[in-house]
């Protein structure tokens, strides 16, 4: 046999083996297309129908999940059944569920959703470790963002965010209408390029610029805004043979492959850099576990820079989650600048509050921002009038029972963060932007319960203290420079785009703005 020809038929064999696996994983899902179906309603907990195979998720591509949550938690109740293919997925808002399943019953929930992923470096993304090694990565990245470490990336923060205010200049000498999306977003990336990567991009958010533009392909992929979502859900058991682009496009390798180089080339150097790369990696190394009466490293240099290569590329839970934190951080100053300018009175209380600290430190910075409410709680009211992240969701790894509630295991628990966050009874007049009701003295503050931008309990957001910091800086910043304003082309309320995205997309999020 010629190899031509046996390059054909060995093609010929593989594609005959998928054919028979679909097949047998179809009739499979097919024997239990609705058996899951009586789940809920066995235990008295209402929700939607649902339809064979696809459960509760047919059209989810077509919707708005903001709007989408809200709707359906004001129809069913704070609890209600859903359905994620033939998977059950119990949606709830109630204070109690969400602190036994997130906090008090944690060893329940230990972890997230889950898809079998093969890929190298995705494979070890702390949003899909589970159980034990969820467990280690974590113990073993969290020293990364102490205190300390967050503060000597500060100044490289603030250098970005100096760099920002020279665009608006810009941008005010050739119009003064800023797309604050597009703006906020080469901003974020540039502080990813200082802090995690140690690098420093001239063209960020221009036309050509490969970082934001390919970015922005990896957390908005098509296939979320197509059938093609349903996939992963319908037939999990296919994910290995179909491949997990779906997740992962081919613009998510740029950063995968970009982070591989700069490990190698620092392997051999004695440069300091003190960016995310060389924290992380110190601080990997360092972790141990005792085997027989032997401390040893807990995982040899090439599993470390697999993890290293996981967690760095966006400072923040994973590879995935330096995507997220890129556009979590660039929607959250999107929504603070956008809420400032339809509310004036609070920006100009904001502008004075920061101009008296700054007559205290002389510069924003990370000592200027340590103890200063006033921009705490206008950044908290953002985040609960917009979280970026429309939807948390655990495992049940354990099975349990809440008030004649059984929960199994291997199905999910999801909290629609913009049904939580707009509840009356935990947030009285929910759509009126109000930072007060976060002060101290507050009869209404909201109860820590109810409050989920970086998720909650143990496996909340590893980065949250980053992203914080870099908030601050950031809004402290430009509005000490720049006020914003209203202009015809900002819409009276914030719009997202539909989709069935793990980030919420601002849209039409246009503003003037003009020196102070």
């Amino acid at each position: 046999m010629n190899p031509d020809t046996k390059r054909k038929a060995q093609k010929f064999v593989e594609r005959m083996n998928f054919i028979l696996k679909l097949s047998s994983c179809q009739v499979t899902e097919n024997k239990y297309g609705t058996s899951t179906f009586d789940y809920f309603k066995a235990q008295g907990i209402v929700g939607p129908k649902p339809l064979p195979y696809v459960g509760n998720l047919w059209g989810m591509w077509r919707k708005n999940i903001p709007n989408y949550d809200k709707e359906m938690t004001k129809k069913y109740g704070k609890t209600f059944g859903y359905f994620d293919g033939t998977l059950p997925n119990l949606y709830t808002t109630d204070i109690n569920l969400i602190k036994s399943i997130f906090v008090k019953d944690f060893d329940h929930f230990v972890n997230r959703r889950t898809f079998e992923i093969k890929r190298k470096v995705c494979r070890k993304m702390m949003t899909v470790l589970q159980n034990k090694e969820w467990k280690d990565v974590r113990s073993s990245v969290t020293p990364v963002f102490t205190s300390g470490k967050i503060k000597l990336m500060s100044k490289m923060i603030t250098e970005c965010a100096n760099r920002l205010v020279i665009k608006f200049q810009k941008i005010i000498q050739t119009g003064g209408k800023l797309d604050a999306k597009i703006q906020f977003s080469a901003f974020t990336m540039d502080v990813i390029a200082r802090c995690a990567f140690g690098m420093t991009i001239d063209n960020l958010g221009e036309k050509d610029d490969p970082f934001t533009t390919k970015a922005k392909v990896v957390f908005s992929p098509p296939a979320t805004k197509s059938p093609l979502m349903l996939f992963p859900f319908v037939f999990p058991k296919m994910l290995p043979y179909i491949g997990d682009g779906i997740f992962f496009p081919k613009d998510f390798f740029f950063f995968v492959n970009l982070l591989e180089d700069l490990i190698k080339q620092r392997t051999n150097s004695s440069e300091k850099y003190h960016d995310f790369v060389e924290v992380a990696t110190e601080s990997i190394i360092e972790y141990t576990k005792t085997v027989g009466n032997k401390e040893v490293p807990s995982w040899n240099r090439e599993e470390v820079d697999e993890i290293v290569t996981a967690q760095t590329e966006f400072t923040k839970q994973s590879l995935f989650f330096l995507l997220a934190g890129f556009d979590t951080t660039a929607t959250t100053l999107t929504n603070s600048v956008f809420l400032l300018a339809r509310n004036p009175d609070i920006q100009d209380k904001l502008y004075q509050e920061i101009m008296k600290k700054y007559e205290k430190f002389g510069q924003v910075n990370h000592e200027m921002i340590l103890d200063f409410a006033y921009v705490d709680h206008v950044i908290h009211e953002v985040l609960r009038m917009f979280p970026p992240v429309p939807r948390v969701e655990r495992g049940c790894n354990k099975e349990v029972t809440y008030n004649g509630i059984h929960i199994r295991k291997g199905m999910v628990v999801t909290v629609p963060t913009f049904a939580l966050h707009y509840d009356e009874e935990y947030y009285p007049d929910p759509y009126r932007f109000n930072p007060e009701r976060w002060d101290s003295e507050s009869e209404i503050k909201p109860s820590s319960y109810v409050f989920m931008p970086f998720g909650m309990g143990p496996r909340n957001c590893v980065g949250m203290r980053f992203a914080m910091e870099e908030i601050k800086i950031a809004l402290c910043t430009i509005v000490k420079h720049f006020r914003f304003f209203p202009v015809a082309e900002t819409p009276e309320e914030m719009q997202f785009e539909d989709g069935f995205l793990g980030v919420v997309q601002p849209i039409h999020a246009t503003v003037g703005i003009e020196s102070r």
